[in-house]
């Protein structure tokens, strides 16, 4: 396989591109050239030649050029690369790393198809932000009514700043040799693609895995107040990710890594993990031990966090009637 895109500078954009197909063939060689005699010669061409027919060409410069997301995000090159192929990468993924032996055709395409869908929503769509200038406008558009000369000078201060985190694309930006030959760029790019590949395959595998694994925290939600889970399962992206099939769940309860058994609060919205959406008692808040066992009603009780958002308990039993003792008192002092 061979795939082209522009020599220069090089971005997070075309970089992301050529490595995604690096999963499909490791073996890839890259052609860095504006030249159209010498584009036309790879199978993919990405972020140049002024054409886009999502086959051979993804370049999402040209004028006509105006597909988007659901959200209005548009697409880049990275975004376009990821639509076409992403799932490709995924299943190779989950192949190699033996991931879903245990699941379905149906699940197993359920959970690829999710995978795809949260990588999209993570991390392409803030590159294709990035690459397109987008961010100012669509972070304005969401942000509805900042719109008085004080909000708006607040907006772009946090955006200044947001655009200064050590992000993909900064990081990536910042490998280019400013005084750098065309060998020498090429030489660079190539080993960011690779260091960046390692990061990559990790991200897509976990993905895949909290994917699978948040399959079964929805098998195992029956509803209630209480989500109770037999294993450690990533809860967390479970509920941000079906948000509103935990509209009347308020608390959990797993296994400790360490000893017993935990309980926390689910977060109050999805943007906000640490506004909890039913906290202990105040009166437990910092307590532990023989104090704490004695106000949650229970014999084995380890702690509540001073800020209340999560506790333990060594024994199973103990740790279910902490949490209907939680939610109990903490209604009534309401």
């Amino acid at each position: 396989m061979i795939v082209a895109t522009h020599n220069g500078s090089f971005h997070a954009d075309e970089l992301i591109g050529c490595m995604i197909l690096s999963f499909i063939e490791p073996n890839l060689s890259i052609i860095r050239s504006r030249d159209p005699e010498v584009l036309n010669e790879a199978d993919y061409i990405i972020d140049v030649g002024g054409k886009y027919d999502l086959e051979k060409n993804f370049d999402h410069h040209p004028s006509e050029f105006t597909l988007a997301r659901e959200n209005q995000i548009k697409f880049a090159s990275a975004g376009l690369v990821w639509k076409k192929f992403g799932k490709n990468v995924l299943e190779i993924l989950a192949k190699q790393q033996q991931l879903l032996p245990n699941n379905t055709l149906s699940e197993q395409a359920l959970i690829i198809e999710k995978s795809h869908k949260y990588i999209d929503k993570s991390v392409m769509s803030y590159l294709d932000l990035v690459d397109n200038g987008q961010l100012d406008s669509y972070l304005l558009d969401i942000s509805k009514g900042a719109t008085t000369p004080e909000r708006l000078e607040t907006f772009f201060a946090v955006n200044e700043f947001y655009n200064n985190t050590p992000s993909l694309p900064y990081l990536i930006a910042m490998q280019n040799v400013t005084e750098g030959t065309e060998s020498q760029q090429y030489q660079v790019f190539i080993e960011t693609m690779v260091t960046l590949k390692v990061l990559f395959r990790n991200l897509f595998i976990k993905t895949i895995s909290q994917a699978r694994d948040e399959e079964v925290v929805l098998k195992l939600y029956d509803g209630s107040e209480i989500l109770r889970l037999d294993r450690r399962l990533p809860w967390i992206s479970a509920v941000q990710h079906n948000f509103e099939v935990f509209n009347n769940c308020k608390i959990v309860i797993y296994p400790d890594t360490k000893q017993g058994y935990r309980i926390q609060s689910l977060p109050q919205n999805k943007a906000s993990r640490f506004i909890n959406r039913a906290p202990a008692p105040k009166a437990w808040w910092g307590k532990e031990g023989e104090e704490l066992n004695k106000l949650a009603g229970i014999t084995s009780a380890t702690f509540v966090h001073k800020s209340g958002f999560t506790g333990g308990a060594l024994t199973k039993a103990d740790i279910d009637t902490m949490a209907r003792n939680w939610l109990k008192q903490a209604q009534e002092l309401n």
